[in-house]
This record gives structure tokens, C-alpha cells and sequence, in this order.
């Protein structure tokens, strides 16, 4: 059984990666229109705002996390033999005591839980400011400068008397001109944009989709960590080429990522490179398809003295440097009212939420990196004001030669050994919602998601959430 400090560091993990894989949505700023606040009489520059307000009643019901698995020991005692190890979805619940035949009459257990809970929530993308200036720097080369904050509306811990910070999302420089453009800065990383980017788009834009974070603040996760990793945000140098017969390949190197967790990995050498190879056509005022394949890759180190030994022979030693790595592949098609997005990923050390998280699910309990795979499709229909949208999509983790390893029983140390962890094996999210545009700047969103995450030794939990709110853009 998970100890309390170890449920609030899963839980404080899961907000991050919840935090950061909703960094990566961004907010495209052709998405809406920009505002001009000041431009120079000649025309040569111009300074201009962006930003959404809006809040959402979220109403979330369904399992709490599935408890360990117990055996009676020698001495009568009820013992944890298995606990889940990564994945689901920590949410305080109410849990009752149930009767089990295998234990002791004065040792029931309390069950799975029932959560049944409702909040007032931050929607898929935070409360926005930002503010840009552009123009041209020579008569070849165009200049942008833009800063993004967000901000959230629940309090942090549910205490109202606490504030709420100003998260300084995105912050760059960007020129441009006809050999193509550099970006300096903080921005949206490359690896699982485009998925990102259709969900964003075809789904949770101006909704809420899955909560996340439940008992904390900051943005819901939409459809991410169900087949969709969050591209994030991150400090980085990108190079974009010209647009030529409709490609387009953007190519950067980010601050690198310390994925740490098991494997304790707190040291790097280089920076991330990422890369982004996009495809668009479009059909007249009719339609366009947009395909992408992007990938990202990252080596870990052990800090200080590591000797790489086999100190079981059952099981593969422990290593001194892992890396994680990854290619996402999809693409969108629009035709009159109908929008299609498909969308998938493969790679080691992914993690479910975000690309490249630290969590239990992206490693063993040594460290090494397991393996992910994620698949995504959403449908949109545009029918005048109203949007309807549906989708699904699934995450699926795969065990490494660490995760098979037997050990001693607890309830049985002199019996036959057994699997102590079980680890997550896949999420599935389905997701329909609809939106009522008021006007191209106030939208109305009703939307629904189905939640599950099912264990290698048959665990399972689901919850069921529905979400109501609106948005006003600018």
C-alpha cells in the first residue's frame, strides 16, 4: 500500500504533468482576432493584444483508485501483497468498508471508492493576456516580440483566501523573411504538436474535456493522456524554412529535460533537439488537408559515480544513462462543415501525459524507459453557429523485463514469489461536446468524457464527466 507521502507525490506529479501538457495546446493566435492597440503612422510596426476569459462547471463521477491486492498471513493478518503502479486518475473519494470472505472478520478493508465531486474550473485553455508587437525590422525582414501570461480561477488546495500567480506562458523574438524564420524564447515545443493541435481545434478549444487535476488548480487535460501527449512548453532556439509546394519543416533544440523519477536521472549533456515536417494543401474556400510527422529525443544520466551491475541475474542490471524518445504522425482534413483529425505516437519514456514526463508509468522501478504507443481520431461538424464534436483515442504502456520480476510474497516471504507491482497498461477517453458560437467572440460549451484506465493484473477504474461553461475571446 502506497504510504501518504508517496500518494502526495503521485498526486503532485499528476498536476504537473496535467500543468504541462496542457502548456503544450498554446493558443494559436490565428484562432481569433487580435486586437491593435497602437500603430506607427507609416505602418512599420504596430502593437497588438490577444486573449479568453471564461469559467466552466465541472461534475465528475465514477471509481476512486482500485486499492491493493491483500493476503492473510501466517499470523491472521491482512497484508498488501499488490499495488498499482502508475497511470489512473487521483481524485479524493468516498470510500466504504466491504466485507471479504479471505480476511479476518476484524480486518475488513475499505473498497474502491466512489468520487463524487464538482468544481468550478479553469477550462482547457487558462485565462489569457497576451501582447505582441511586430513589423519590419529592414525591408526583407518582419520582427515579432510576444508575451503570453495565463492565469487560472480555482484557488490552489481549494482555500479561497489564497492567490492565484501568473503563469508567464510563453515570452519570444521571431524574424522572418524570405530564407524562412528563427524564433528565440520561450514557446510550444515541435514533438506531438499536430495532435495537440487537433484537439485544440476539432474538440475542447473554448471546453474542458477531462478534468486533470481534480483538487488542485490550472487547466483541464481535453483529451490528453488518452492518445493525445502534450507537445509543452519549453525554452528554445527554432528554425522554420520557406513554405515550398506546401511543406514546411521546423527544426529546434530545447532547454533539456530531467526526467528523474526511479531512475533518479538528474543530469543531462545537450539540449533536446525536436522536429516538425508539415504538409498543407487547401481546396479552394472549400476545405484543406494538413498532414505532420514530428519526433523529439532526450538522454538521461545518473549524477555523480554509477557502476552499471546485475545484482540480480533474473533481471536486466540497472543502468548508468537511459534515453527517451519518440515520433508523432497524423494529420486533418476539412471539407465544408466536416472536420477530421487523426493522430498517433510511439516511443520510449514518453509518459502518458506530456511528452517526456517523469511519472511511474514512463519507468520501472530501476529506471529503465518503457515503451508507449498512442492512437487519437476526432470529428467536428460545423452547422452555422453550432459545433458538434466526438472522439476517442487510446494510450497503451508495455512492460519491460524489470516489470516481471518476483519477489518475495509479504503475506508469504518463504512461499512462492510473486509481482508486487501492477503496472498501468493502457487510458481510454471518448469525448462529444457542443458549442454554441453566440458570436465569433462568446461561445456556449456543453461536453462529456468517458474516462478509464485498466492495469496489467486487471485492475480497473472509470469515471464519467460533464462539463458547462463559456468563453469570451479577443
Amino acid at each position: 500500500m502506497r504510504t501518504p507521502s508517496q500518494v502526495r507525490t503521485g498526486r503532485a506529479r499528476f498536476f504537473l504533468s496535467c500543468v504541462l501538457a496542457l502548456a503544450g495546446l498554446g493558443l494559436s493566435k490565428n484562432a481569433h482576432a487580435e486586437k491593435v492597440l497602437v500603430k506607427a503612422d507609416d505602418g512599420s510596426w504596430e502593437v497588438y493584444t490577444d486573449g479568453r476569459v471564461g469559467a466552466f462547471l465541472s461534475y465528475s463521477y465514477g471509481d476512486g483508485l482500485p486499492r491493493p491486492t491483500f493476503q492473510v498471513g501466517a499470523d491472521g493478518v491482512a497484508v498488501p501483497t499488490r499495488s498499482i503502479s502508475g497511470g489512473g486518475f487521483p481524485v479524493t473519494n468516498e470510500q466504504k468498508q466491504i466485507i471479504d470472505a479471505d480476511h479476518p472478520a476484524s480486518q475488513d478493508l475499505p473498497g474502491q471508492g466512489t468520487v463524487n465531486a464538482m468544481r468550478v474550473r479553469t477550462g482547457f485553455i487558462g485565462n489569457v493576456l497576451g501582447f505582441g508587437v511586430r513589423g519590419q525590422l529592414t525591408p526583407t525582414i518582419k520582427f515579432t516580440g510576444y508575451l503570453q501570461l495565463w492565469a487560472f480561477i480555482e484557488s490552489e488546495g481549494r482555500e479561497k483566501n489564497r492567490p492565484n500567480y501568473v503563469d508567464a506562458r510563453q515570452g519570444y523574438a521571431k524574424i522572418e523573411s524570405w530564407w524562412g524564420s528563427v524564433l528565440a524564447g520561450r514557446t510550444r515545443a515541435l514533438f506531438s504538436r499536430g495532435a495537440t493541435d487537433i484537439d485544440a481545434q476539432y474538440a475542447h478549444r473554448w471546453g474542458v474535456g477531462f478534468p486533470g487535476s481534480f483538487d488542485s488548480s490550472g487547466p483541464t487535460n481535453g483529451q490528453i493522456g488518452f492518445g493525445v501527449l502534450g507537445s509543452g512548453f519549453a525554452g528554445g532556439l527554432i528554425y522554420g524554412t520557406p513554405v515550398l509546394a506546401g511543406f514546411q519543416l521546423n527544426v529546434g533544440i530545447f532547454d533539456p529535460i530531467r526526467l528523474q523519477g526511479n531512475g533518479a536521472w538528474n543530469r543531462t549533456k545537450f539540449a533536446r533537439p525536436e522536429a516538425e515536417l508539415t504538409y498543407e494543401r487547401k481546396f479552394g474556400d472549400l476545405g484543406k488537408v494538413v498532414l505532420f510527422a514530428n519526433g523529439a529525443y532526450q538522454s538521461v544520466y545518473k549524477d555523480g559515480y554509477c557502476t552499471q551491475k546485475q545484482v540480480d541475474p533474473n533481471t536486466p542490471p540497472a543502468p548508468c544513462s537511459e534515453t527517451a524518445a519518440g515520433v508523432g504522425y497524423g494529420g486533418r482534413f476539412e471539407w465544408d462543415f466536416f472536420r477530421l483529425g487523426v493522430a498517433g505516437h510511439i516511443g520510449n519514456g514518453l509518459g502518458l501525459n506530456y511528452a517526456l514526463e517523469t511519472s511511474d508509468a514512463a519507468q520501472d522501478l530501476d529506471g529503465h524507459m518503457r515503451k508507449f504507443d498512442g492512437y487519437y481520431v476526432q470529428t467536428q461538424f460545423v452547422l452555422g453557429k453550432v459545433d458538434l464534436s466526438a472522439g476517442a483515442g487510446i494510450a497503451r504502456v508495455f512492460l519491460t523485463e524489470r516489470d516481471n520480476k518476483v519477489e518475495a510474497n509479504p503475506a508469504n516471504p518463504t512461499g512462492p514469489q510473486i509481482i508486487t507491482h501492477s503496472v498501468i497498461k493502457d487510458q481510454i477517453g471518448v469525448n462529444a461536446g457542443v458549442v454554441y458560437n453566440m458570436t465569433p467572440n462568446l461561445h456556449l460549451d456543453l461536453d462529456l468524457f468517458r474516462a478509464q484506465a485498466d492495469w496489467y493484473f486487471g485492475e480497473k477504474q472509470v469515471l464519467y464527466v460533464a462539463n458547462t461553461g463559456m468563453i469570451l475571446n479577443w
